[in-house]
């Protein structure tokens, strides 16, 4: 079974700098064909900012990896495609980088996608990792993998740690727009929880990814009188809620799965998210993995994303689409895979190693399950809301 040598991944990662530092790729990644990666995002409509995030930060990691010699001297190509939430869009994202030769592809990125995506995968032969779809069970073996963690492992995790900062929380009201493959998901994930931890749900408050006046939930939520508020929500509708309980006067704490923590909610939210937690597991000043590497590519993170205030500086779970574009390179480099390499041969390769993989020690560390997916130490974050970023809880 495969277990990246730290010692081996540090000596990569110092070099990685070492070349960044010179400011050119050595002549010899100039000599072969390139290898070509997909990329499908959210780029454009309400969940744009996403994908916008994340291709920040998938920029970062190719300039990072050419920097240090590319891929056995084959300079990283990144394609990215805007999916636009859109399964759909997705699956046809996918075939086309299929045809234009992606060695593999870092996407889609919401539960629905994946769902749709992931199949597609095995049946294509082309090789898959997301970074962000968070509804459980919905990896298909072996030509995909899920980096970032899912909820069934991330809420349980998440619900106890808020429960030890709140442990006079006995009632609570969940609110999820089940519409969406992953907020369904994580409502009944909530519902579990609160079984597992003899907290009685006074209701399901149901909404869509659409919906624009979110007054008569809020007000409906502030009638239950719950002790908390468990919710599952994009940032829009994040935003909108945080901002509607602010004006009700509801100042209850208000627990959201990771959805809410990449963007700019708390950027936007200011004062009225101050009651509000998400479940994650780093935060701009420090993630779990490697903290020397983090500093420089959470620093180039903030300064581009800052270019665009609307979307936030907040790195959140982007570092795992950093990972993940480092994990194929690692792979392939250990392979001797070059852009002279026969694409099928390369995929295979790299659903070789899925299937090998048992651990990834990145910016993150990861622990692999059986499911194919990966999982990290979660907690809960708060907004800092003078930094405008979020922080550690405890």
């Amino acid at each position: 079974m495969t277990k990246l040598n730290r010692r081996s991944a540090i000596a990569g990662l110092a070099a990685t700098a070492v070349a960044a530092t010179l400011g050119a790729a050595p002549a010899a990644a100039q000599q072969k064909p390139p290898i070509k990666f997909g990329h499908i995002a959210i780029m454009t409509g309400p969940a744009g900012a996403y994908g916008q995030l994340q291709k920040i930060i998938v920029d970062i990691a190719a300039e990072d990896i050419n920097a240090s010699g590319g891929i056995n001297g084959s300079k990283v190509e990144v394609q990215t495609e805007d999916s636009q939430l859109d399964p759909a869009q997705a699956v046809l994202l996918f075939r086309k980088l299929h045809g234009a030769g992606a060695v593999a592809v870092l996407g889609p990125m919401s539960g629905t996608q994946w769902e749709t995506v992931s199949p597609l995968a095995n049946q294509m032969k082309l090789p898959a990792i997301t970074a962000n779809a968070s509804k459980p069970g919905i990896t298909v073996k072996p030509w995909t993998i899920r980096l970032g963690p899912a909820d069934d492992t991330a809420v349980p995790q998440g619900i106890a740690a808020f429960l030890k900062k709140y442990p006079n929380v006995k009632n609570i009201v969940i609110t999820a727009d089940v519409r969406e493959a992953s907020g369904k998901a994580a409502a009944d994930l909530y519902q579990q929880a609160a079984k597992a931890h003899d907290l009685k749900v006074l209701d399901v408050v149901e909404f869509s990814t659409r919906t624009t006046d979110v007054s008569p939930i809020a007000l409906k939520i502030k009638s239950l009188n719950p002790d908390a508020v468990f919710v599952v929500a994009l940032i829009p509708q994040g935003l909108l809620l945080a901002k509607e309980f602010a004006i009700q006067g509801f100042a209850k704490p208000v627990l959201a799965n990771s959805i809410i923590w990449p963007g700019n909610f708390v950027t936007a939210a200011g004062e009225a998210g101050k009651n509000w937690h998400t479940i994650g597991y780093s935060t701009n000043a420090k993630v779990p993995g490697d903290n020397e590497r983090y500093k420089s590519v959470a620093a180039r993170f903030v300064e581009r994303a800052g270019k665009t205030p609307a979307l936030g500086t907040n790195i959140s779970n982007n570092t795992v689409a950093y990972d993940i574009m480092m994990l194929y390179a690692d792979i392939l480099r250990r392979r001797g895979v070059d852009g002279s390499t026969e694409i099928a041969k390369a995929r295979d390769i790299i659903r070789e190693e899925f299937e090998k993989l048992k651990e990834f020690r990145g910016l993150n560390v990861y622990k692999m399950r059986d499911t194919g997916d990966g999982d990290v130490a979660h907690g809960i974050l708060v907004p800092d809301v003078a930094k405008k970023e979020w922080k550690f809880a405890d």
